[in-house]
C-alpha cells in the first residue's frame, strides 16, 4: 500500500482536529462545570437526570404541602390553647363549688355573667380563621362553625344543635386528606388512612357533643350556659350546680386536654415527615450533582492534558508539513 503526503496529511488534519475537539470539549466542561449540556453528549446520564429532577420537583411540591399543613395546624393548637387558657385561668373551678345557696344574688349573678362572657370568647376562638379557612369546620372550610344562640342556651355546629348526638357523630368523623409523599391509597372508593394525612380538625371534637342521662350538655359551651342559668335562678339549686361544675371540671376541660394532645401527635408527625422530605432532597440533590456537575479538580486536569496533546500535535505537524516531496521518496 503506497502513502502518500496527501494521506498522511487528511490523517493528520484529521486527529489534529480530533484533538482540538476534545479540548474545546474539556475547556466547556471547566467553564460549565458540567458534565454534558446536551442530551446527545450523553444520553443515558441525561435520562437518569431528567428522573432525579422530576423526583426532586416533586419532593418539592411535597415539602411544601407540608410546611402549609404545619402552619394550619400551629395555628389550630394556637386556638386550641387559647380556649384551654379561657377555661381553666378564667374560673377558679373551687370557687364555683363554693357557690351555694347562702351565696348572694349578686354574687352569683356576677359569676353568672363571667361565664356567658366565657361562652362568647370560646365560639370566637373556636371559629377562628387563616386566609379565609375556617379551622374548626372539618371538611366545611367556607362559613363559620359555630353559632351561639343570644340568650347562650344553644349552639349549633355546622347548622346542628350540638346537643344532637346522632347528628354529630358523622361530623367528628370528618377527613381532609393531603398527600405527604407516602403515596394515597385507596380501597373499595375510599383512602386507607394510613396513606394520607387527615388535616380536618372537627371543632365539635373539641368542644364535645351530646348530652348526659341528666340532661347536662357534654358541650362546654352549652354547659357554661346552663351553669349560668342556675346561678342567675331565683329558686338556685346548689347540689344541682355542683353536679354541673364537677362535669365541666372532669369531662369538658379532659375532652379539651385529650384534643390537644391529638393535635401534638399530628404536628410530631409533620416535624418527621418534613424532615424525611428534606433529607430526601439532599439525597436527590448529591444524586442530581454527581451526575450533571464535574468534578473540578478532574476536569482541570483533563483540560490541561488535553491541551498539552494539542500543542504536542502541533509539532509533530511541523515536522509532517517541513518534509520535502523528494525527502518523502528517499
Amino acid at each position: 500500500m503506497r502513502i502518500t503526503t496527501k494521506s498522511i496529511m487528511q490523517g493528520y488534519n484529521r486527529n489534529l482536529n480530533l484533538a482540538l475537539g476534545r479540548w474545546n470539549t474539556a475547556q466547556n466542561r471547566v467553564l460549565t462545570q458540567r458534565n454534558f449540556n446536551t442530551i446527545a453528549e450523553d444520553p443515558a446520564a441525561a435520562n437518569r437526570a431528567f428522573q432525579l429532577r422530576r423526583q426532586f420537583r416533586d419532593n418539592a411540591t411535597q415539602m411544601e404541602m407540608t410546611l402549609q399543613t404545619q402552619s394550619l395546624m400551629d395555628e389550630v393548637t394556637s386556638s386550641a390553647m387559647q380556649i384551654s387558657n379561657i377555661i381553666t385561668t378564667t374560673v377558679n373551678p373551687d370557687a364555683l363549688k363554693a357557690l351555694n345557696g347562702t351565696s348572694s344574688e349578686s354574687e352569683r349573678k356576677t359569676y353568672a355573667e363571667t361565664l356567658r362572657g366565657m361562652q362568647q370568647s370560646i365560639v370566637l376562638s373556636a371559629n377562628s380563621q387563616v386566609s379565609g379557612r375556617y379551622l374548626f369546620g372539618g371538611t366545611s372550610t367556607k362559613e363559620p362553625p359555630f353559632v351561639l344562640s343570644e340568650d347562650g342556651k344553644t349552639l349549633t355546629y355546622r347548622g346542628l344543635d350540638v346537643n344532637d348526638e346522632a347528628a354529630m357523630e358523622p361530623l367528628t368523623k370528618d377527613a381532609l386528606y393531603i398527600d405527604l409523599g407516602f403515596g394515597i391509597v385507596e380501597k373499595d372508593g375510599k383512602i386507607i388512612e394510613n396513606s394520607a394525612f387527615n388535616s380536618a380538625t372537627p371543632g365539635i371534637n373539641m368542644l364535645g357533643y351530646g348530652k348526659d342521662a341528666q340532661g347536662y350538655s357534654n358541650n362546654v359551651v352549652v354547659l357554661l350556659g346552663q351553669m349560668a342559668d342556675e346561678l342567675e335562678n331565683d329558686s338556685f339549686d346548689h347540689e344541682k350546680f355542683r353536679q354541673m361544675v364537677e362535669k365541666f371540671q372532669d369531662d369538658c376541660v379532659d375532652t379539651i386536654t385529650d384534643y390537644e394532645s391529638g393535635l401534638g401527635v399530628k404536628q410530631q408527625f409533620l416535624s418527621g415527615t418534613l424532615t424525611r422530605l428534606e433529607q430526601y432532597n439532599d439525597t436527590l440533590n448529591e444524586r442530581i450533582t454527581d451526575i450533571e456537575m464535574v468534578d473540578m479538580a478532574e476536569a482541570i486536569s483533563n483540560y490541561t492534558w488535553q491541551g498539552y496533546a494539542y500543542n504536542a500535535a502541533l509539532k509533530v505537524g511541523t515536522n509532517i508539513v517541513s518534509q520535502s516531496l523528494i525527502d518523502f521518496m528517499r
